[in-house]
Order: structure tokens, then C-alpha cells, then sequence
């Protein structure tokens, strides 16, 4: 929900006409002393409660006079009308005049948000302007807002607070396990309180605090934790320095650690979900910190979690090839910028798994920029944003250098953010980030923007623009029924002679199923199809086994990978663990030593005949990609090997691609426990 204003007292302004998509109400002639203050009542009101609402306003400026020191302060306060009576101040936040000025001016002239969140009931909103070193400076406003927290959608999950006044099971370990304060507080009833990381003595030191869940999740869901820091969004950087952990019977089953196995989604007051993808059922999880990293300390814990494997509905920058270079514009600062230029804009509007890259020459005043059309319409309040490239890690410090823009569907601008104050950072479970800003009007493109570096060339790759609902408060659900089907067995072996691929699954127990799907993909990164659906029994306590042939498997030259998405009656759906099937003419000879190799720290070489070009990639049973390296000239005199570093005993897919990209050999490796 988005109430705008209608400006009902203005002091000491000027009012402009209107600048791109959203209209200036007021330009304001700061003076060089006292305060200036405008107040916008919000219109259709009508005595609703905006507790909790997004309050705000938005302004821009095309005087270079802010910067520095310039202006004082900008302060944003809302009241509440009280009939015949003055309103009444409800809160207020200020920002000081060197942080509002860079905001403004990273903006490049565009609107920027000025908001807090508000605590208590208002129905008005005022900016106050500090006063200025110079005349001339010239601040515009464009409207006043309040917006409403999206609500996320219910996901099925565990979490590990209980239900009841009884705590739920919790333990400590590690060497210093007692640097892990008030651990009872990520069991007990009440989400907002939590367990905190204290600083540890070294960097061999570790405190690990483990939780069992309120039941069994099943093989398919996320397991993580729900964490924060009191005034500070986390950064990226602190994935390399967490470890999660899963557990059933209190035996380990699996672990994550790092940014290519561990997500970090944003929620809203300053918490985090860092998470990654089971493939074993677990009812326990733990959060470990192996480092003295600064940044963790004093981290807070708030509960574990089993979540099922969701992602949020969004509206993406996705064409057919032939109409992507339509919904794509690249920009710079022009002839100014040596080096700035955008390669393949048009890869960054078609498939979402290409990427266009943003290079930007040495020289902070530099800048090149990238505005795709969305295949939808952004809600207000929706987030807005890019998803940019693992080779492009950006921490909390390096988003002053970015600036992203909504647009209408004629390309007139509507807002810009910058820097960590506005732009939100998440590291996604391949690795990749996504920086976006939570919006206050619908908007049909989306644009990034990147500024230079003192001493050093940037180069950015960018995969598409996105808008979603995930800036909504996290809300989870219990499941409400047993799961309705237990899969003891999912195998593919080729057909002798025939090439077929021959499919078959085993059952355990039943409980109002009603389909298996058989899903297909050449590389799970872009998703699978379904080739093939079987019945399913229903209901039944009995062992049952089920087979499917796909026969268009005979064609293929590359690999394939399968899993099952078992649907029940009431149409929801789970999926499989992926198996995996090379169906190559003539596959490359591959061999790895030593198979099965240890968890931790060893090195399996690799054995195989390649070439410039060629990658090794490492995949989960789930058809995550866990790792890759792509083979260079110098590459080919040193052993090639795998790291086993950070995986959890298991099973995994080692796969080798050729200089184009397509499977040439595989091979399963095996991973024993310590």
C-alpha cells in the first residue's frame, strides 16, 4: 500500500514544474541560517494505523553546493492530526548534512528516499532542512509517503522456538563454547529474543550452538539459522566464517560453510537468514563461527530453521533472444570515461542464466550503467534490483558505488538509492548477489548504476533486473500433515544398445499422493522440464517401485539430470534429490583418486584428457553447482584435483565441460565422513 501526499504547508519555497516521471511540489532556497520545514499531510488516511509503515519523502538536487559540509542535517518527523487541536509530533530521525548530501549527489540529480520506519500512528510527514555555508543551494522535494511491509508469503517450515512455556533442546561445543551467550533464548517461545557470538580468543578457536527443531524436516528443505547484529546489516563477507550443520537422532548429517554453499537473504529489522540446501532429513541444526572476525561478534542468534526449498514469485528483465537487445540500454559518463563501456547488454534482457558486464576505467567520478525493462510491472513497496555475477562480490563498504534506478514504462525516472543506508545486499546459494532498495511507487524498469575506483579498473557482471516481495516479514508455518510419501530409492542407468534412459524409484509408505513428475535438465542452473508422469498409489504402508523410460535420452550428447516432483492430492509438490546420467556418444575418459576421499581438507585428482577452455565443476546431489574451474594454458602442466574442503560426507557429481560449455565426461564422487 502506497498513500501519496498533497502539500498543505510550504515555507519559504519556490514551486518548480515537473522533472521526469515524478513531479517536484517544492524547490526549496535553503538559507545560511536557521531551519526549513515543509509538511505534506498523506492523503485516504481516513484514521487507518500506519504503525510499522515505511514514512518518508523524496528529494533530489542538481546543486553541487551540497556536498561536503555544506548542508547541516536533513531530519524526517511525522505527526498526528488531533482535530481542532496542533498536531502532534510522533518521532523523528536526522541524518547528518555529509551523509544526506552523498546520498543526494549519488543520485546524480534523480529522487532519492528519506524515510524511517515509523513506531507510532501519523498521518503527516515533514522534512526539516538545516541551514548552508553557501546561497544557492537548492534542495527539490517530490512527494510524501507511506508504505506498507510487504507481507511474504507462508512457507512451510521448523523453526526452533517452542510452542509452549517449555524450552526446546539446545547444547554448546566447541573450544570456546562458552563465547555462546544466553543459548536458551533460541529455543524458548518468544522470537525476538536471541543467543549471541561473543568475541573469541583467536582464530583456532571455535563455539558452535546447535538446536533441535519442532520435528523432522524432510530431505528437500533449507536448514539455517535467523540471525543479526543490533544497528548494522551483515555483510557477505561473514558466510566465509559460519559453518551450518544438520542432525537427526543427534547423529551429523550434513554442512555448509562459504558463500557458494551458504545464502543469505535480508529480512526486515536487521536480520538475516543464512541458510543451505539439505539433501538428508534432519531435526536439528547448529551455527558455528570458526573465525575472530570482527563482524561476528556479538551476533545474534534468534532460532534455527528447516524451511521448504520456495523462492519468492518474481518479475524479472526476461525476452525471447530475438527482442532482448529492445529491453536493454547502456549507458556512461561519456567521452570523460576512458575504459567505461557495457559488453553484451542485451545478454543481461534474455536468459537469466547469461550475463552482460558493466566496466567502469580507473577514476571515482567515472561511471557506466545498465537500465533493463522488466517482463512485468514492480509493485510499490516491492523490492528492486540487480542480480550480479560471483565474480563481482560486493561487501557493505563497496555499495557506495552503486546506485539503482526504477523508471515508468516511458523511461522517466522515478527513484534512485544508494550506499548500504538504502541498498540491500544478499548472496544468493550459487554464489551470486543481488543488491536491491524497497520501492515506493509501481515501476517497469529497473537500472544500476556503478561508479569507479580510485586506482582500479571494475568490471561487473550483471545476469538480470528483478522485482519481488521478499523484503516481506518472515513467516513460518508449520506443516500440517506427515510428509505424504517416504522415497527410499530414485536411480537412472542407461539402456543397453538403446541409449533409453531407464528411470525407477522405490516407496516406502504413501499418504494421499496422488503423481510422480519426471523432470529433466542438461544443466540444472536453468531449471528442468518435466518428460514423463506415473500414478501414484494413493495411499499405502506397502513397498512399492515404479519406472519410467525416457527415450528422447537417446539423442542426447550431453549429460542429463533427472529428479522427481511427487505432487499429492491437494496439488502441492515436492521434489527428489537430482541422479545423474551421461549419455554422451563418446565421453571423455574421466577418473578421480582417490574416490571415495575424505571430508575436510584433501585434494582428489582429476584424470582426464582436456584442453584450454575446458571446467571442472563440482555439483550436489541436488544439482547445486558447488564449485567450478575453468582450465587455462598455464593450468594444464599442474595435476588437476577437487577440493573437498567444507563438504559433508555424502555423495556429489564431478562433471567435465568442454570449451563450449557442454558435458564431455562425468563422475560420481564419494565423500566419507571423518
Amino acid at each position: 500500500m502506497c498513500v501519496l501526499n498533497s502539500c498543505t504547508t510550504i515555507i519559504d519555497t519556490n514551486v518548480s514544474a515537473s522533472a521526469g516521471g515524478v513531479s517536484i511540489s517544492a524547490a526549496v532556497n535553503l538559507p545560511t541560517s536557521g531551519a526549513t520545514r515543509l509538511r505534506y499531510q498523506l492523503l485516504s488516511v481516513n484514521g487507518t494505523d500506519l504503525t510499522g509503515y515505511r514514512a518518508g519523502i523524496l528529494l533530489s538536487t542538481n546543486s553541487t553546493l551540497v556536498g561536503g559540509n555544506a548542508l547541516s542535517s536533513v531530519t524526517i518527523r511525522t505527526y498526528l492530526s488531533t482535530g481542532p487541536t496542533p498536531s502532534v509530533a510522533q518521532q523523528d530521525s536526522t541524518i547528518s548534512g555529509t551523509a544526506a548530501g552523498a546520498r543526494l549527489l549519488a543520485g546524480k540529480g534523480q529522487p532519492s528516499q528519506f524515510e524511517i520506519v515509523s513506531t507510532k500512528p501519523f498521518d503527516q510527514v515533514e522534512v526539516e532542512f538545516g541551514a548552508v555555508l553557501s546561497t544557492g543551494t537548492t534542495v527539490n522535494v517530490h512527494y510524501a509517503y507511506a508504505v506498507g511491509r510487504n507481507k511474504a508469503a507462508q512457507i512451510t517450515g521448523l523453526t526452533s522456538n517452542s510452542s509452549s512455556s517449555t524450552p526446546g533442546q539446545y547444547s554448546t561445543s566447541g573450544d570456546c563454547a562458552d563465547k555462546v551467550a544466553n543459548p536458551g533464548n533460541a529455543v524458548d517461545n518468544d522470537q525476538t529474543n536471541y543467543a549471541s557470538f561473543s568475541s573469541l580468543a583467536s582464530v583456532f578457536c571455535t563455539a558452535r550452538l546447535t538446536v533441535g527443531l519442532n520435528g523432522t524436516a524432510p530431505a528437500n528443505y533449507k536448514a539455517g539459522f535467523v540471525i543479526g547484529q543490533a544497528n548494522n546489516l551483515l555483510d557477505a563477507s561473514v558466510l566465509s566464517s559460519l559453518v551450518i550443520r544438520t542432525y537427526k537422532n543427534g547423529v551429523l548429517q550434513e554442512s555448509g560453510s562459504g558463500s557458494s554453499l551458504l545464502g543469505l537473504s535480508v529480512l526486515p529489522d536487521n536480520k538475516s537468514l543464512v541458510t543451505f540446501q539439505a539433501t538428508k532429513q534432519f531435526d536439528a541444526v547448529s551455527i558455528e563461527r570458526s573465525d575472530a572476525v570482527a563482524a561476528l561478534d556479538n551476533l545474534r542468534l534468534y532460532y534455527g530453521v528447516g524451511v521448504a526449498s520456495t523462492s519468492p514469485q518474481q518479475t524479472i528483465s526476461s525476452f525471447p533472444a530475438s527482442e532482448s537487445s529492445q529491453h536493454a540500454v547502456a549507458s556512461s559518463n561519456g567521452t570523460a570515461c576512458v575504459g567505461c563501456s557495457v559488453t553484451n547488454p542485451s545478454s543481461a534482457a534474455g536468459d537469466p542464466n547469461s550475463a552482460a558486464t558493466i566496466n567502469v576505467g580507473v577514476g571515482v567520478n567515472n561511471w557506466s550503467g545498465l537500465r533493463l525493462d522488466l517482463n512485468g510491472t514492480g509493485q510499490a513497496g516491492n523490492r528492486a534490483g540487480m542480480v550480479l555475477g560471483n565474480n563481482s562480490l560486493l561487501d557493505l563498504a563497496a555499495l557506495s558505488r552503486v546506485t539503482l534506478v526504477t523508471y515508468d514504462a516511458a523511461g522517466n525516472v522515478l527513484e534512485t538509492a544508494n550506499g548500504s543506508s538504502l541498498i540491500k545486499l544478499n548472496v544468493l546459494p550459487d554464489g551470486r548477489q543481488t543488491v536491491s532498495f524497497n520501492t515506493t511507487k509501481d515501476f517497469a524498469k529497473v537500472g544500476i548504476q556503478i561508479s569507479g575506483l580510485v586506482n582500479a579498473v571494475s568490471n561487473t557482471s550483471v545476469y538480470y533486473a528483478f522485482s519481488d516481495s521478499s523484503n516481506g516479514s518472515l513467516s513460518i508455518v508449520a506443516p500440517t500433515n506427515p510428509l505424504p510419501v517416504t522415497l527410499t530409492a530414485f536411480s537412472v542407468r542407461r539402456a543397453p544398445g538403446t541409449g533409453i534412459a531407464l528411470l525407477t524409484w522405490t516407496t516406502a509408505s504413501e499418504l494421499n499422493s496422488a503423481s510422480f513428475v519426471v523432470e529433466r535438465s542438461t544443466n540444472p542452473n536453468t531449471g528442468f522440464v518435466a518428460v514423463g508422469q506415473v500414478a501414484a498409489a494413493g495411499n499405502s504402508t506397502m513397498t512399492r517401485t515404479y519406472a519410467l523410460q525416457d527415450a528422447e535420452a537417446a539423442t542426447f550428447t550431453t549429460t542429463a539430470y533427472y529428479r522427481l516432483r511427487q505432487v499429492d492430492q491437494d496439488g502441492s509438490a515436492h521434489f527428489s534429490a537430482v541422479v545423474v546420467l551421461n549419455v554422451g556418444a563418446a565421453p571423455t575418459s574421466l577418473t578421480l583418486y582417490p574416490n571415495p576421499a575424505a571430508a575436510g581438507t584433501s585434494q582428489v585428482t582429476v584424470s582426464a584428457a582436456v584442453a584450454p577452455g575446458y571446467s571442472i565443476n563440482l555439483y550436489s546431489t541436488m544439482g547445486q553447482l558447488l564449485s567450478t574451474r575453468t582450465i587455462s594454458s598455464e593450468g594444464l602442466a599442474a595435476p588437476l584435483s577437487v577440493s573437498t574442503t567444507g563438504l559433508a560426507a555424502g555423495i556429489y557429481h564431478v562433471v567435465l565441460r568442454n570449451a563450449n560449455g557442454q558435458p564431455v565426461g562425468s563422475q560420481r564422487l564419494l565423500v566419507a565422513g571423518q
